[in-house]
């Protein structure tokens, strides 16, 4: 463990990043994708400069995290791979379909066919999305290098717990005052529902469903996990808990949650109660036993927050959205099956990172009215664009971190290690499940704050120290 003046700037910067990412409408316009890949790669250096003069040090959270950080900058470089110039020849070989789109396209503008194409469609995006790649990377190895100490692990948590509730009370306000206001300038479309400074209610939504995963970890770390001598006892000790500090974490997950209900993303709801119930489950398998507080808190909000404190912010019209959804007016579903067209023709090299919208149009038969420059389904989007293999090795990567979350729930002994291991867990099954109608992970600030959770994931499982009010 290293604390020094270096460690601890390092450490609160990466804190002011994770807190900046969500604010300019989730990162996603170009020049926010920049700053975001300043700071992380600024920050970066400034820990190799660190490790040289001796003040930083590997952690033992990086050196488990390691095949998941190559896994991330092998499929990055493949990306670089994809928006470079190649001979027309590799290329045709490579990907016979990326030769005929450069063929069509170059003889559509009355061009020779050029000596030298790339197998994106769209290089330009392709390269962007690359250096993307590469700083969700960094950002996935910093997490493990400076976050060393379970009072830091703390800190991160509670750095995006405020972040979610910052984006929770500014959707709130924005909706329920009429303002309608996005990263502070009126809103374009989503109105009447809270979307914070997202552009897409069902972005606030998962960025909204991370960070309660991190706030219910946080509260589970908080419980007293000690057995209780009968209902009394356990009625008093509850009692002092609602009395004590930790009713302002409750209140603020209650808000979070009243913000999730006001987005009216069905799936950003049900995928977040669903996550919370199946990691409540495997927390009961991994520790072989459920106490009462626990049951009392997941109880809470499910019925409390849901039944009782969201019926006043709209939740009859989340139920209501539900209940009118269907095939014939669900318009999302319409380009899935050209999206496996695609996907088909795609499947070795992809079409290229951030290529769907130029890959789509090509393609339209007149099944599907209105624009779509992404698939709104990740599990078919991140296979067109990288690849079948490359997707496969993000899926390891996914999987081997749900391995590490879910071994910190069942064998770790401290309570901060427990909680976030459970957070980890439900963060990522949350947004794994939204994830097959949406593109949260097409929108830095949640593509990065997934990866913080994958982060945490190790922490959880490595870092040592006792338990800290």
């Amino acid at each position: 463990m290293t604390d020094n003046n270096c460690s601890r700037t390092l450490f609160y910067c990466l804190l002011l990043v994770l807190v900046w990412l969500p604010l300019p409408f989730g990162s996603k316009p170009l020049w926010a994708m920049s700053v975001f890949q300043i700071m992380i790669w600024l920050l970066t250096l400034g820990w190799l400069v660190g490790y040289a003069a001796g003040y930083q040090e590997i952690t033992r959270s990086f050196r488990r995290g390691v095949p998941v950080m190559v896994l991330i900058f092998i499929v990055g470089l493949w990306q670089l791979c994809q928006s470079l110039q190649l001979p027309a020849e590799i290329v045709q070989t490579v990907s016979p379909i990326s030769y005929r789109h450069h063929e069509a396209a170059a003889t559509a503008l009355g061009l020779a066919v050029p000596s030298k194409m790339t197998l994106s469609l769209d290089p330009f995006a392709t390269h962007t999305h690359a250096l993307l790649t590469f700083a969700y990377g960094l950002l996935f190895a910093l997490i493990l290098l400076v976050v060393d100490e379970l009072r830091r692990v703390k800190l991160l948590a509670w750095a995006m717990v405020i972040a979610g509730a910052g984006q929770a009370m500014f959707g709130l306000i924005s909706t329920l005052s009429g303002l309608e206001l996005s990263f502070f300038i009126p809103k374009e479309h989503g109105k009447g529902v809270a979307t914070g400074t997202f552009v897409n209610r069902n972005n606030l939504a998962g960025h909204l469903e991370m960070t309660l995963a991190i706030g219910v970890g946080l509260l589970l770390y908080r419980l007293n996990d000690k057995p209780s001598h009968g209902w009394r006892e356990f009625f008093y000790e509850t009692l002092k808990t609602l009395m004590s500090s930790k009713v302002l974490l409750r209140v603020v997950l209650a808000a979070m949650v009243i913000a999730l209900v006001m987005t009216h993303s069905r799936m950003g709801n049900t995928a977040f109660f669903s996550s919370l119930l199946v990691t409540v489950l495997l927390y009961a398998f991994s520790r072989k036993k459920l106490s009462r507080g626990m049951i009392v808190l997941f109880v809470s909000l499910i019925l409390v927050d849901t039944a009782i404190v969201s019926q006043w912010f709209g939740v009859e019209k989340l139920v209501e959205r539900i209940e009118q959804t269907s095939l014939a007016t669900e318009t999302r579903d319409d380009v899935n099956p050209v999206t496996l067209e695609i996907l088909n023709d795609f499947m070795a090299t992809g079409s290229g990172a951030g290529s769907y919208y130029t890959t789509l149009p090509s393609y339209h038969d007149g099944s599907w009215r209105g624009f779509y420059d992404l698939a709104h389904n990740d599990y078919l989007q991140f296979p067109l664009e990288f690849g079948l293999p490359a997707f496969l090795l993000l899926a390891v990567a996914v999987l081997f971190t749900c391995q590490q979350s879910i071994l910190a729930m069942r064998k770790r002994r401290n309570l901060l290690s427990i909680g976030m291991g459970f957070a980890a867990t439900m963060g990522i099954l949350s947004i794994l499940i939204h994830s097959a109608v949406d593109f949260n992970l097409q929108i830095p600030a949640n593509a990065a704050y997934f990866v913080v959770l994958m982060a945490i994931a190790f922490l959880a499982r490595s870092v040592n120290g006792r338990d800290i009010n």
